[in-house]
């Protein structure tokens, strides 16, 4: 029984220093203006939707970053994370997935100051189109 237990701190603690230390991470780098809805901003937003075991939205995180370099002043990010740990079980966060139909992940939604979608897209996305979206939203 002890080795069992001894087995299961070997995994179970670098795992949850993991995922404390990446939300971390996440919370310092993203601007998030969640649940806000009835303040206009001043500035354009792009609202991306991932998920903590998304290998993918790692990858968009990247090409984000790189796209966002001459953006910073002008462009907010929120981001959604789709899945939600509650107690022993998962919860999805529903209304948010709602609100922009998201079926997948990485999901980018780029809205212009007044709030209006300009373009959604599903799936992976390139720093050189994100840019695209971001001057014409401009």
């Amino acid at each position: 029984m002890k080795n069992w237990i001894i087995v299961l701190l070997i995994f179970i603690l670098p795992l949850g220093m993991y995922a404390y230390l990446d939300a971390k991470a996440q919370s310092d780098k993203v601007c998030s203006v969640v649940g806000n809805d009835t303040i206009k901003n001043p500035k354009a937003k792009i609202v991306k939707f991932s998920s903590p075991m998304c290998s993918e939205c790692k990858e968009i995180a990247a090409e984000l970053d790189k796209a966002m370099e001459n953006y910073k002043d002008s462009v907010l990010i929120e981001e959604i994370n789709v899945v939600e740990n509650v107690g022993k079980g998962v919860k999805y966060n529903k209304a948010a997935i709602k609100k922009y139909k998201v079926s997948l992940v990485p999901t980018l939604v780029f809205l212009d100051k007044e709030g209006n979608t300009i373009k959604k897209s599903e799936g992976m996305m390139k720093s050189e189109e994100i840019i695209e979206v971001l001057d014409r939203i401009k």
